[in-house]
């Protein structure tokens, strides 16, 4: 007995036990969630959403619950006579046995009292939960200062209330509509509502109890009133149709649907005031005769009379009929991608580009970006990699101010990669406690190439080494970055690796701003959570450590702000010494009527509104308005307050990088291939449309990916940072059409920065596009000849991207080629340039070289070729080459350049005599022309093979 005793307490104390951590871990995740939000100065960004959950669950839970509860109490006897008097009758009957008890009234309450409640609990947490932004947005609800074509609305009613409606609608009707149909089917099952004929306008056709009728009556007329407040929001949602040819309300929905819809919203309420009428008359037609009309009247109405209007009336007249409404599509469309704001030239791309050209665009010349960065992360890996778990996930593109020149920039950081850890090295301690950081990035200049074919280096090595101030790393640790999936315990006992240093490694500790500290309740939370018990088993972890959640930069954005849409590809830059990520963030809705939803997304409207800055060290976020105008992130901000900071707020240092992305670029640029047109006519016949430009990369044909360029474009004065995409007209499977017709230029360098500039090439003339270019230089015999002999004995030519570059009027195409061994982890070296100017191609070892083969002599020299110093050249080559040597095959190189020179300033001479001869006497410009192209050809070619000897 006294065993017993003993048992019963402590098994109260266990039970008592485990409910008590069952609660816990429960509620450990929304603990660590706000530990996280806190820990990062955005308590709003927890708070703001979970409380309009409960606020909407609440008040939609309470609404349905009593309307649910009242109406199901109306048929309460009917529940306890039918399981009474006929159910257990109906056992009794089929079987012998004893009948179950009676139900009392008592327990039907509580029955339909809990089924209430479920339901609403139910659908309450549904909508709270995809609902609360609706709410918020309506609240909170911001002007666009812009109205639709068709109802003269702001597009803030179709962008923030409307949804709200829809919401509330969806909210209710589904549930009520479910519940009047299970009621009537339990009426008709129990003989309650009974029928006895077919012809229900009849009196008595249909016979209904009073209680029955009482009932059906209460859910028939909160069914009319919500189903006519459902016809008025479909009456706005026409503006989103996609009947015919337009999309947005066309002929057949302004003149069919849009009067239906009101007639049926009229309809609608009439039938309410008869359900209503229900309730003290004796008349069951009142309530079968309203359901019967408006499910016909709406069928005929709402679903073959448009279909009919637009098959006999539209389709036979159809420009004619929906040339308006295809005006308003382009209007909106433009508006909603940013397109209207496009500023439009003239460029007329022939004219003859000059010695003189060239030097005002020495700038543009000197920063062509002869480095590609697809080829160029594999070059990164072989040669900065340093050990195999570090790992440069891709390359960004950037400009610096080095000095008092202004050069694009290639970066990549150097992240920590826990997948390519040796397996037995995965443990524990060394996932969670020691690698737990990339360590500094990699830099090249986008124009400097090694004598090798290689990019030649800014930043690099462990720790980073640059001779370059503005481009020196004073915190190169990356905890936050894209490689960086998992979570970490920073600051432990256990010191962290750093990088390989000799036979040991240097170590460091975290002392970042962020992370979650070990107080004693948050380590038993944590380990609730995170379901360990090493945070009590490791002796390393300490009050000090801190706990680094969601440090991918992606990851870390999106659960602060789950509302907005982020860019897949931040990039880094060097602020001050510290390394950050900047994410570009956009605002978008699939809500602006008349508008085109972008092929592969489900919006129809994006702006570029916010800029993300990650701290790669600690992981502290910034968000930064930069488009206030936008009235989506307005509202935001309202709803967010204190949540995103000014772009004056943001530090100039971060400012100057901020680059037009290249995920908004495209989307404009895909837009603008059919949205270019705002002649509907032409737009309906689609007789001037677009395609982004194809080139060949490696081996296969592709688009033309958007590049960026610091250029001088075309009436200005400094040359910028921009980014540019071809395009040339729409092509079919037996037409293809492959010259440019215009260019668009993204701008972003100060105040200059988002604004589109489209230059357009004269309707009459034919320029080569990018796709023809690339045919020309396949046909050039020279080049596909030395393409077939390096494409044979275990090598392969990888052609980099095709830059069209335009320059004093004219287009000058650039192009490098690479050289890659077809055996595993060979690197692809930059071996030639291609450069193309109207009729004339050359390939050589540099730039300078290929624009001399051109344009002559006088072409200015560029800095692209960065020669790296002797005795790492001969470490590399395993050669003990000296200086003296080296000088002598270089002096060797200069005699011969200088012959060449020679021979080609005879051949300008002759070049200008031949020009005062009479037109008429044949082809011998051309020929000089030829001349003076070949020499700079064979002046390529001898220096090829006199650096080859070498």
């Amino acid at each position: 007995m006294r065993g017993k005793s003993i048992f019963k307490p402590v098994l109260k104390v266990l039970v008592l036990l485990i409910i008590i951590i069952a609660v816990l871990s429960a509620l450990s995740g929304f603990y660590e969630d706000w530990l996280w939000f806190t820990d990062l100065g955005y308590a709003t960004l927890f708070w703001t959403p979970f409380f309009s959950k409960v606020l909407i669950q609440a008040i939609n839970g309470t609404m349905l619950f009593l309307v649910i509860f009242v109406t199901l109490m109306s048929g309460r006897h009917a529940f306890t006579t039918f399981y009474n008097e006929r159910f257990r009758k109906r056992i009794r009957l089929v079987e012998e046995v004893n009948l179950p008890p009676a139900v009392s009234p008592r327990r039907v309450t509580v029955s339909l009292l809990v089924l209430s409640a479920v339901v609403s609990i139910i659908v309450s947490f549904i909508v709270g939960f995809t609902g609360w932004l609706d709410f918020l947005s309506f609240v909170n609800a911001s002007s666009f200062h812009y109205s639709d074509p068709l109802f003269n609305q702001d597009l803030g009613f179709f962008v923030f209330k409307l949804p709200f409606f829809e919401t509330i609608y969806n909210a209710f009707f589904s549930p009520i509509l479910i519940l009047t149909l299970f009621t009537a089917l339990f009426y008709i099952m129990t003989g309650v509502v009974r029928f006895h004929s077919i012809r229900f306008w009849k009196k008595d056709a249909v016979v209904i109890s009073p209680t029955a009728r009482r009932h059906l009556g209460i859910l028939l007329t909160l069914l009319f009133a919500l189903k006519g407040f459902g016809y008025y929001i479909s009456a706005y949602e026409i503006v989103y149709s996609h009947r015919g040819h337009v999309v947005g309300a066309g002929y057949s929905d302004i003149y069919a649907s849009l009067p239906v819809f009101k007639i049926l919203v009229v309809v609608s309420l009439v039938c309410f005031l008869f359900s209503l009428i229900a309730f003290f008359r004796k008349d069951s037609r009142l309530l079968t005769l309203p359901v019967s009309f408006l499910i016909v009247f709406s069928f005929f109405t709402s679903g073959i009379f448009p279909s009919m209007l637009q098959s006999l009336v539209v389709v036979p007249n159809e420009l004619q009929k929906e040339a308006p409404y295809i005006a308003s599509e382009i209007q909106m469309t433009r508006y909603a991608y940013g397109l209207d704001k496009i500023k439009e030239q003239d460029y007329t791309g022939v004219e003859t580009v000059t010695a003189q050209d060239l030097k005002n665009e020495l700038g543009t010349l000197n920063n062509i970006r002869l480095n590609d960065p697809r080829p160029m992360q594999q070059i990164y890996a072989q040669k900065q990699g340093i050990r195999q778990y570090y790992k440069f996930n891709d390359i960004d593109v950037d400009r610096y101010k080095i000095g008092d020149t202004y050069r694009q920039v290639m970066l990549s950081a150097r992240e920590i990669s826990l997948q390519d850890l040796d397996p037995k090295a995965l443990t524990f301690v060394n996932t969670r406690f020691k690698y737990t950081h990339g360590f500094g990035l990699t830099a090249s200049f986008a124009n400097a190439v090694t004598t090798k074919g290689l990019p030649a280096f800014a930043v690099s090595n462990v720790p980073p080494q640059t001779d370059y101030t503005e481009l020196k790393i004073t915190e190169p640790r990356i905890y936050f970055g894209e490689l960086t999936n998992d979570w970490v315990v920073a600051n432990t006992k256990s010191k962290e690796f750093d990088y390989p240093l000799g036979n040991e490694n240097a170590e460091s500790s975290y002392t970042g701003k962020t992370g979650i500290p070990f107080t004693a309740f948050n380590k038993l939370m944590l380990s609730l959570h995170q379901m360990t018990p090493r945070f009590y088993l490791a002796g390393e972890v300490t009050s000090e450590s801190k706990l680094l959640l969601y440090r991918n930069v992606l990851e870390r954005a999106k659960k602060l702000a789950p509302f907005l849409t982020y860019d897949n590809d931040p990039y880094t830059i060097i602020d001050n010494g510290k390394i950050k990520w900047i994410i570009d963030a956009y605002t978008t809705t699939n809500s602006i009527p008349y508008s085109s939803k972008y092929s592969t997304q489900d919006f129809n409207y994006i702006r570029n509104s916010v800029k993300v800055v990650v701290d790669a060290y600690d992981g502290t976020v910034d968000f930064y308005a930069v488009d206030k105008e936008d009235p989506i992130l307005q509202t935001y901000q309202r709803i967010f307050p204190g949540v995103f900071k000014s772009i004056s707020e943001m530090p100039y240092s971060i400012k100057s990088h901020l680059r037009y992305p290249e995920t908004m670029f495209k989307i404009q640029c895909d837009m603008l291939n059919t949205f270019h047109m705002t002649n509907t006519k032409v737009f309906y016949n689609k007789e001037d449309a677009w395609n982004v430009a194809k080139e060949i990369y490696g081996s296969s044909e592709q688009n033309v990916e958007p590049y960026y360029v610091i250029m001088k474009l075309p009436g200005e004065t400094n040359e910028e940072f921009v980014l540019m995409q071809p395009f040339t007209p729409a092509s079919s499977t037996t037409n293809s059409r492959n010259n440019l017709v215009a260019w668009l230029a993204a701008r972003m360098d100060g105040e200059n920065y988002g604004k589109l500039v489209l230059y357009k090439m004269p309707k009459n003339m034919e320029i080569d596009g990018p796709f023809q270019v690339e045919s020309r230089i396949d046909q050039d015999p020279v080049i596909s000849q030395q393409f077939a002999l390096w494409n044979q004995k275990g090598s392969s030519v990888l052609r980099g991207n095709l830059l069209v570059l335009p320059i004093g009027g004219n287009f000058l195409f650039v192009e490098p080629i690479y050289l890659q061994s077809t055996t595993n982890g060979s690197i692809p070296e930059m071996k030639r340039i291609v450069v193309v100017y109207e009729d004339k191609i050359v390939m050589a070892d540099t730039l300078e070289e290929g624009l001399k083969g051109i344009f002559g002599r006088y072409v200015p020299s560029l800095n692209t070729l960065q020669e790296k110093p002797l005795e790492e050249s001969g470490a590399e080559d395993g050669t003990d080459t000296s200086k003296t040597e080296l000088k002598g095959v270089l002096d060797q190189i200069k005699q011969i350049r200088d012959m060449l020179d020679a021979l080609e300033n005879q051949l300008t001479t002759i070049n200008n005599e031949g020009s005062t001869l009479d037109s008429g006497l044949g082809t011998g410009q051309e020929l000089l022309t030829d001349e003076n192209t070949s020499a700079g050809s064979v002046k390529g070619t001898v220096e090829a093979t006199v650096n080859a000897g070498h």
